[in-house]
């Protein structure tokens, strides 16, 4: 059985882990009763034309959180950057508040806007090789099958010796 790779519907990118719009759409929906219950019957609103605009009979995939098959497949970032900037559209401070909780950086500040990094260079990583891939002793010019690395040649067993 060979695995498919699920599509979002917004941005055509990959998405691994496919959590459906519904089980999102509830955990913003739970939010926004705790912090403003009068956006409620208005996001439901929302979330159903979103939904109309996204649904698609050809593709159906399965959630891994809910485990129910749906014809609505869009990303976490696409479907929280709509719902951000819904809830910009109604309150920009909630917005804000919304964006820091949903953390997708749709502000540009970066993941970690009070950490400071100074002088940071990247890590190289190198896999030391084992045999070499020539088989050719690089002191006499042999070919040998037993060749092995010392001070950064590679020597067959006579010349190691």
């Amino acid at each position: 059985m060979e695995e498919e790779t699920v599509i979002c519907r917004m941005c055509l990118e990959p998405i691994f882990n496919f959590i459906c719009v519904d089980c999102l759409g509830d955990t913003v929906h739970k939010w926004l009763d705790s912090v403003k219950p009068e956006f409620s019957t208005e996001f439901n609103s929302f979330h159903e034309k979103l939904l109309k605009y996204i649904r698609s009979e050809e593709n159906l995939e399965k959630c891994v959180k809910c485990k129910r098959t749906i014809d609505a497949v869009m990303c976490p970032y696409c479907y929280e950057k709509e719902v951000f900037w819904w809830i910009f559209n109604k309150d920009i401070k909630l917005s804000k508040i919304f964006a820091r909780l949903f953390n997708f950086d749709f502000l540009g500040t970066g993941y970690l806007p009070n950490v400071k990094t100074r002088n940071l260079e990247p890590v190289v990583l190198i896999d030391s090789r084992k045999i070499s891939d020539t088989n050719i002793c690089e002191s006499c010019g042999q070919v040998s099958d037993d060749l092995r690395e010392e001070n950064g040649v590679w020597l067959c067993e006579s010349c190691r010796e």
